[in-house]
């Protein structure tokens, strides 16, 4: 395999140099000049590159600029889409606005800076290239790196079984969607799924959803919920589901990153109501399985090593890198929409533009919400993420100075372009976390 790196940075050319030498022969150019002259060059020889990076930032000819020149030349050339080669975009920023520019440009794919070797595995194997080399080279002998890159491997190759969702939510979902949809209609459907309708009554009378009066049966239940809320927990549950284990370790994960997941979709949707958005059961979704990519990374990791503990920090950072990726993948394979298929793999972006779709602005914004809350999978602590904290943790810790940490979180929240876009004041977001706090904490173990 032979393999261009574009950067007019020194450092961060010979740091993909030294992660792409094990999986084929580098060629590093640090101008999009010379970029030019060594592709044409390979041509003549007729040994043309497989793999390009290219820095988005370079003086001169920048790499969107060059990417478009390429991809025009092999248009030009009548170069067929299989033929052409792979280009991967290298960012210091995560920048929407220039990715999805990329994209358009015709990109196969992107690189953060700095760039980790698990996020690299990601994007190669999600080119289709083979990453058994990598797994033997694998830099300072880290097996969690070797298995993060052998799931990646296994994924691509549909050597690993997905997770399903119910039909109940599908068949739910076209009913409300439907004319004149009744409770009864809905009970009839629901009652198929004996543990989805047992819990809904569960659910009824849980502190999101409580009235007065405790409901005993489904139909009360349902009327309670209303159409639409139940088509919502009716996708929470099946959602639910998919962090199950019977590892009591890997439970032990399943059960905060589940946490974490409702926190996000229950803030996001009520953010959205307080914009004024319509469509808040899709929001609601997308919150309950942004995080879907690190969940079966957590548990094709734990199938394949059971000797390996999955609360290694090396093991858990590795899976953070890439999981938006992955799961945005995985969405798609699993047939979601491509919107909530693109909010799964962007939801940890920060830069944004001022007419950046206004779902992925409030999961993003509703994701460091409920970081702030303390319903983190990873407790950020001085710009390092800490596993195994669980919010309990992060709550106490902030008892201690809660005036001061809330001016902080404030400033935090101030400085989201997410927030600023959606045009909402950070104190007040903070009241609707803080309001919705206890809730969610109660509700979550309902499920």
């Amino acid at each position: 395999m032979k393999i261009l790196i574009v950067d007019d940075e020194n450092i961060s050319r010979k740091i993909l140099v030294s992660k792409m030498k094990p999986i084929g022969t580098c060629v590093a150019v640090n101008s999009a000049k010379e970029a030019l002259a060594a592709m044409a060059a390979a041509e003549e020889e007729n040994a043309p590159f497989d793999i390009v990076t290219l820095d988005v930032s370079m003086p001169g000819m920048n790499g969107q600029e060059l990417l478009e020149h390429i991809r025009k030349k092999e248009a030009d050339n009548n170069v067929p889409k299989a033929e052409q080669v792979k280009i991967l975009m290298v960012t210091a920023r995560m920048n929407m606005g220039t990715i999805n520019a990329c994209i358009k440009r015709g990109c196969n794919g992107y690189l953060t800076k700095p760039v980790s070797q698990a996020q690299l595995l990601q994007g190669l194997g999600k080119l289709g290239f083979d990453l058994k080399d990598a797994v033997k080279s694998d830099e300072n002998g880290m097996a969690h790196t070797a298995g993060v890159a052998e799931i990646i491997n296994r994924f691509y190759s549909d050597k690993i079984v997905l997770p399903v969702f119910p039909s109940i939510v599908k068949e739910v979902e076209e009913l409300v969607a439907g004319t004149d949809p009744s409770i009864d209609d809905l009970a009839k459907i629901v009652e198929k799924d004996l543990i989805i309708s047992t819990k809904l009554v569960n659910i009824a009378n849980s502190p999101l959803y409580k009235s007065l009066d405790d409901v005993e049966s489904l139909t009360a239940a349902l009327v309670r919920l209303g159409m639409k809320h139940t088509l919502g927990v009716c996708s929470a549950l099946a959602a639910r589901n998919l962090f199950n284990s019977d590892d009591e370790a890997l439970k032990s994960e399943m059960d905060r990153l589940w946490l974490h997941s409702f926190a996000v979709a229950t803030l996001a949707k009520r953010l959205a109501e307080e914009k004024g958005l319509e469509n808040l059961d899709t929001i609601y979704l997308i919150g309950l399985v942004h995080d879907i990519g690190k969940m079966l990374l957590m548990k094709a990791f734990v199938d394949m090593y059971p000797d390996v503990a999955v609360t290694d920090r090396n093991l858990q950072l590795a899976i953070h890198e890439i999981h938006t990726t992955f799961g945005g993948v995985l969405l798609k394979k699993m047939h979601f929409s491509r919107h909530i298929v693109h909010m799964a793999e962007f939801h940890h972006w920060r830069d944004f533009e001022e007419d950046a779709d206004q779902n992925m602005l409030i999961i993003c914004l509703a994701d460091e919400l409920a970081g702030e809350l303390g319903f983190s999978f990873f407790v950020k602590k001085d710009d390092a993420y800490t596993e195994g904290a669980g919010q309990e943790g992060a709550e106490d810790a902030g008892q201690a100075e809660e005036k001061e940490d809330r001016t902080k979180i404030i400033e935090r929240l101030s400085a989201l372009s997410s927030l600023k876009y959606l045009g909402l004041e950070p104190e007040a977001v903070l009241k609707i976390g803080e309001q919705l706090k206890p809730l969610i904490k109660k509700t979550s173990r309902a499920f």
